[in-house]
């Protein structure tokens, strides 16, 4: 359950732990397990998992009652609560208010990863789109999507916006869109990403990949985002 790699145990431990709250898997005034429990669980020691528990206290999901244990916060004063993602629409109503500034957008040679999520083998070239996006006025995310060389070549780069992508494609491209798969894995920055979101090379983020399909089953877009680590949602996706 815990990746080996260069992210400390104590935060993957507090990424599930979070996850598991957001998800409601512990009421609001529940006592969570004790450090010895989840010591055991985890099979680490009992400082990591006060190191990780102490991380969520920080940020207001977690409060601790000496001589007794910790509690999970009201969502209520939870002071940045994390968006509840249900449906690729509720993905949208969330863009609105994170709009996004494009950085590049090239053509460039289909490489094997690539070719493998889009399923276009045959396809010599893809095109590439990175930039970031930002909420309140402050960078939030890094993204870089990749599409199929047949859709990438009919976005009209001159009526493109700051509003939400998808809308966007399906209204300029006439695709759409009806699934979305979603990955998430816990990573540092590299000095690219770092510099975009203002934050330290090796600071802690979020990694999400999406890969998003149209009714038939096909990808139509790729994207790879970088987050802050003090961003958060969870979602089960589907659209009606």
């Amino acid at each position: 359950m815990l990746a080996r790699n260069p992210v400390p145990i104590y935060h993957q431990i507090a990424t599930i732990l979070r996850n598991q709250i957001s998800y409601g898997e512990w009421e609001s005034g529940t006592r969570v397990p004790t450090e010895a429990e989840l010591g055991k669980k985890y099979g680490v020691s009992r400082l990591t998992i006060r190191k990780a528990k102490q991380e969520l206290i920080q940020e207001g999901m977690l409060y601790s009652v000496q001589g007794s244990g910790s509690y999970v916060t009201d969502p209520k004063k939870w002071p940045s609560k994390p968006y509840a993602v249900e449906t690729i629409d509720d993905i949208l109503a969330i863009g609105k208010e994170m709009p996004f500034r494009m950085h590049e957008f090239q053509l460039i040679p289909n490489p094997e990863e690539i070719s493998g999520k889009l399923k276009t083998p045959k396809d010599p070239f893809v095109f590439r789109m990175s930039g970031v996006r930002y909420y309140l006025g402050q960078p939030l995310s890094y993204f870089v999507y990749y599409f199929p060389f047949a859709i990438g070549s009919k976005i009209p780069l001159e009526k493109m916006n700051e509003n939400p992508f998808i809308p966007q494609l399906e209204k300029f491209v006439g695709i759409k869109v009806a699934e979305g798969l979603y990955s998430f894995q816990p990573g540092r920055a590299d000095l690219k990403v770092a510099k975009y979101l203002g934050i330290k090379r090796g600071a802690l983020v979020q990694f999400v990949e999406k890969i998003y399909f149209d009714p038939e089953g096909r990808p139509v877009e790729y994207v790879k985002t970088t987050y802050r680590k003090d961003f958060g949602y969870h979602m089960r996706m589907k659209r009606n």
